[in-house]
């Protein structure tokens, strides 16, 4: 990791395009588990994600990881608790992200999330992880304009589909009013990801801070501890605990798979975010919708919509490059 430690300009753009390409392909494991609980999966990929974590960290930093977090936790505490925090609203949030996918489908979830979390993100990692002097207003307002676009586009693309199924008596998903209020609470806790990012991480506009992987360690803790509480919690109501005994490892590879996607995006994104503010790196990271929109079309979401519904789609894909650009150029 120690060649990812000096990221800084345009390799760590790349890096964190890498990390979103991660981030928005994961969530293609949803259309493998058929009945089986996604609580379920959420626990076991979240258990593979702590193990996966603190092994990738003492492996290539051993006893540093906790030399680390006991110097910061000394003189800032609250950063330790305020990154342990982090990770339990955020994987709680993500897991209401999953139920709002589950509804709508890949392809129309992933910007509808992303435009409401948008501006609360813009806002959260700016004022708390500081803005690098390179990143000028006008930069923020075009990203910001391109992201709400690629939004706007998805909506259109959802009306068309809409027409376009019913006329050919294709079943669809759920319109996206149904689920504007679990958006809105996704959003609320997600947020917590940049917040402890921002605050918690040192980078260039944050020079006290934790190291990368000892950040990302204690986020994956408090994440675990977020999923036990939450999905833990609906699991012992159902009665359902048993499906991760019983599941085959057919079903289970898609949590490994998932853990290992999500944080492993994570950890490099986290490095990418050192060399340019968490203010940067933020909007890189929310081009992961414009991947799960691709998901999305290729397992046939919009068969039997219209052509217009694919215009408005390839032009949300188009703002979402426009905004990846702009924050980075």
């Amino acid at each position: 990791m120690n060649l990812l430690n000096n990221l800084t300009d345009f390799p760590a753009v790349l890096v964190a395009l890498t990390a979103a390409i991660m981030w928005g392909t994961w969530f293609i494991s949803l259309k493998y588990l058929k009945d089986y609980p996604i609580e379920a999966f959420y626990v076991v990929m979240f258990a593979f994600s702590l193990v996966f974590v603190w092994g990738v960290s003492f492996l290539l930093e051993g006893r540093a990881v906790w030399e680390n977090i006991m110097s910061v936790g000394a003189q800032f505490p609250w950063k330790i608790v305020c990154t342990l925090l982090g990770g339990m609203l955020y994987a709680a949030g993500l897991w209401v992200s999953l139920k709002v996918m589950e509804r709508v489908g890949l392809a129309l979830s992933q910007p509808l999330l992303q435009s409401v979390t948008l501006i609360a993100g813009v806002v959260v990692t700016l004022f708390v992880g500081g803005r690098p002097e390179t990143l000028t207003d006008t930069k923020i307002i075009l990203t910001v304009l391109f992201l709400l676009a690629a939004a706007f586009l998805v909506y259109l693309a959802d009306r068309a589909r809409a027409r376009g199924q019913e006329a050919q008596g294709v079943k669809k998903s759920a319109a996206l009013s149904t689920v504007v209020g679990l958006t809105v609470l996704s959003a609320v806790l997600t947020v917590s990801y940049d917040a402890a990012m921002s605050y918690g991480l040192e980078t260039i506009t944050q020079p006290v801070g934790l190291q990368v992987l000892p950040f990302m360690s204690l986020l994956c803790t408090g994440a675990f501890l977020g999923v036990l509480l939450t999905c833990g919690t609906v699991l012992t109501k159902r009665r359902q605990w048993h499906c991760i005994w019983q599941a085959p490892f057919s079903i289970h590879k898609w949590s490994l798979f998932s853990g290992f996607c999500h944080y492993g995006g994570n950890i490099i994104h986290s490095f990418a975010t050192r060399g340019l503010s968490a203010a940067v790196s933020y909007p890189l990271g929310l081009t992961s919708g414009l991947w799960t929109q691709l998901w999305g079309l290729w397992y046939g979401e919009f068969k039997g919509a219209p052509a217009c519904a694919y215009v408005y789609q390839f032009a949300s894909f188009a703002c979402y490059v426009a905004g990846a650009y702009c924050i980075s150029m």
